[in-house]
């Protein structure tokens, strides 16, 4: 039989060249001596390539076929999806994102960065030790290899998220901020909701591919808001902002005129925060200090209140 990593490598090419999606029994005519001739050596055989392919992100895509092989199962690779189109970077800008990659982990294993160098240490003029390069970490989960897989399969996808089962057809998943986050349709909510993977309780269960197909032209980034503070797992809901006057024309510029709510003898303004990430909008108010107090509503402003006691508290 061909070496394990010899015949993934064709698998890819043919399922990258074919016009048409092959079926397990063209695959094996095709990579002819590579599969066992006869099933369940040569399924299980290709069932591990497929989980494995897909582990390492190729796009691996399965439709039921019709016509004289209705019922079959027939197989591809989406170009469009595993190969990446002409840039059209510059030196500079390939250096860069070369450097991206070598100094981005996915996961929280420490243990091997002392290895991770994009040369030695600059000498400081000074005399003291030399500039490290700069790491940065996505945290890893157990569930995105899952996920992704969902994604490339169009299989629903079943996950435990603040108590509650959610039932969603993943349409992309997309890293922003330093966290993993899942899109897709909610059937549960009837709309496209946005989830935190790392905050997904549990193990995700999924369903049988071809379940759903993902709008046309969807796009993770885009469809993604720029707003920290509607960046949520749940519906969008509203609070209450008083605003100095001294900072009432950048908070109006930033969330326009409609978000007054009152405008206060002394220039002061209340302003109705649109909001599904109740974190990001404590944060944006406290950003503010002084020149903003959360009004609405009342629990938040005492989750707020205790949290301001404690930051307070810990000081020396």
């Amino acid at each position: 039989m061909t070496d394990p990593l010899e015949r993934l490598t064709n698998l890819v090419a043919l399922l990258l060249e074919t016009r048409r999606p092959l079926t397990l029994d063209e695959i094996t005519h095709e990579l002819r001596g590579q599969y066992a001739a006869q099933d369940p050596a040569r399924r299980t055989a290709f069932e591990r390539d497929k989980r494995q392919l897909r582990d390492e992100g190729v796009p691996l895509e399965q439709t039921v076929l019709s016509g004289d092989q209705a019922g079959a199962t027939g197989y591809w690779i989406d170009k469009s999806r595993y190969a990446l189109p002409d840039l059209g970077l510059t030196s500079e800008e390939t250096r860069a994102l070369q450097l991206a990659v070598a100094t981005v982990h996915l996961g929280e294993d420490w243990g091997g960065d002392a290895l991770l160098k994009i040369g030695p240490p600059q000498p400081d003029p000074g005399g003291g030790p030399g500039e490290r390069p700069i790491v940065a970490a996505l945290p890893s989960s157990p569930s995105l290899p899952i996920l992704f897989a969902a994604n490339s399969e169009r299989a629903t996808a079943r996950f435990t998220y603040r108590g509650r089962a959610r039932h969603l057809d993943p349409y992309g998943l997309l890293a922003r901020s330093g966290f993993w986050y899942l899109m897709g349709h909610d059937h549960d909510a009837g709309e496209v909701r946005t989830y935190r993977v790392d905050r997904i309780e549990g193990a995700v269960s999924v369903g049988p591919g071809g379940a759903f197909t993902i709008p046309e032209g969807f796009d993770p980034a885009a469809m993604f808001p720029a707003d920290a503070k509607l960046v949520g797992e749940g519906e969008v809901v509203s609070a209450r902002v008083w605003v100095s006057a001294a900072q009432a024309p950048t908070v109006v510029n930033h969330l326009g005129d409609g978000a007054v709510a009152e405008r206060r003898a002394d220039g002061s303004i209340v302003v109705t925060v649109p909001y599904a990430n109740p974190w990001a909008l404590r944060a944006w108010v406290a950003g503010l200090v002084e020149d903003a107090e959360l009004l609405e509503p009342e629990e938040l402003r005492a989750e707020m209140r205790g949290w301001l006691e404690k930051i307070a508290g810990a000081q020396p």
